[in-house]
């Protein structure tokens, strides 16, 4: 109701005579005035003729919107956000910064109520400019480097140290890594874990196995094949993203490379084919619905005063199929 007067240039008391229909008589034009302000800042009048709520308008950047990591999570967030009656509006940053600075300035010309953000890197300035203006932002996904912003993320660390000592257990020596960029938080984490894991079981970690570069299913591709021309090529590959997963595979069949008789892989993200190829698909599986339903409850309770600074993590867990096996009779090492 305030909002509306503001909008109006009217008392907070007409406001309310506007809505409950007295005690006080409003003129004509007053009342026109109060209820153009009303539909302009999306003031909505309860069933009971009292509770009141404000329609907000989020938004949302991404890397990827069509990946299904992040389309999931933002479904999420949608789903939050719509039952508290607010809208939620999503832009992809593709993992480049001039797209991300571009995405984020037309949110704040559009004047959005809030932010959940995953950044390409460190968090850009324009989120600060935001901030001053009273504007929430989350950061889902990625740290972007900040200790000041409220933040939901996944164990990243951890869930690659998983990955990879299940393959270590499962009698594969020459572990491979296809991962995104160091620029980016959670490919920095995988890669952290995938070799605390191999330092933990004895085995040397060896650069000449792991691939870095974008989470694009290029680079997955273009990254198995420059693995198996290795000799010793691995015999075990861990992939930190479904999209470079697609890749891994897609050259592991154009080379009629067999998992896992012939490799075993093990995938970041339960995307819905990873039960359909054959053989089976070993994952990690993240909690991306979860994830974006947090970084939206998250925003909600920021103009109650929430800390700011929070980080949240999200354990994720294995999903254990066939991928990552090692056969009977397959020699070690071999």
């Amino acid at each position: 109701m305030r909002d509306v007067a503001r909008a109006a240039g009217v008392s907070l008391a007409t406001v309310s005579y506007v809505v409950n229909r007295g005690p006080k008589p409003v003129g004509e034009a007053t009342r026109k005035r109060v209820m153009s302000a009303m539909h302009h800042v999306g003031y909505q009048v309860g069933r009971r003729g009292r509770a009141r709520t404000r329609s907000l308008t989020i938004g949302a950047i991404v890397a990827d919107a069509t990946n299904s990591f992040f389309s999931q999570a933002l479904a999420g967030a949608e789903s939050v956000l719509s039952k508290a009656g607010h809208i939620l509006v999503a832009a992809s940053s593709n993992d480049d910064a001039a797209r991300e600075l571009k995405a984020l300035a037309a949110f704040s010309r559009a004047r959005v109520d809030g932010l959940i953000l995953t950044p390409r890197g460190d968090v850009p300035a324009e989120v600060e400019r935001l901030r001053s203006r009273g504007i929430p932002v989350v950061l889902m996904d990625r740290d972007g480097g900040s200790t000041e912003l409220n933040r939901v993320v996944m164990d990243n660390h951890g869930s690659a140290f998983q990955a990879t000592r299940l393959l270590i257990e499962s009698g594969h020596h020459r572990i491979a890594l296809v991962n995104g960029p160091q620029s980016i938080s959670t490919a920095r984490e995988r890669l952290r874990g995938y070799r605390d894991a191999l330092e933990q079981a004895g085995l040397v970690f060896s650069e000449k196995y792991v691939r870095l570069g974008p989470f694009t299913f290029e680079h997955g591709r273009q990254s198995t094949l420059d693995l198996l021309s290795l000799t010793p090529r691995p015999d075990a590959i861990f992939s930190s993203s479904v999209i470079l997963t697609t890749g891994v595979l897609w050259s592991l069949r154009a080379r009629r490379v067999r998992w896992p008789e012939d490799i075993a892989v093990v995938g970041f993200g339960d995307a819905a084919w990873a039960s359909l190829v054959t053989p089976t698909l070993t994952v990690v599986e993240q909690p991306a619905r979860q994830l974006g339903e947090v970084a939206a409850q998250l925003l909600m309770s920021a103009s109650d005063g929430t800390a700011q600074g929070q980080q949240l993590v999200l354990e994720s867990h294995l999903v254990l199929r066939e991928s990552h096996r090692r056969l009977v009779g397959k020699a070690l090492g071999g």
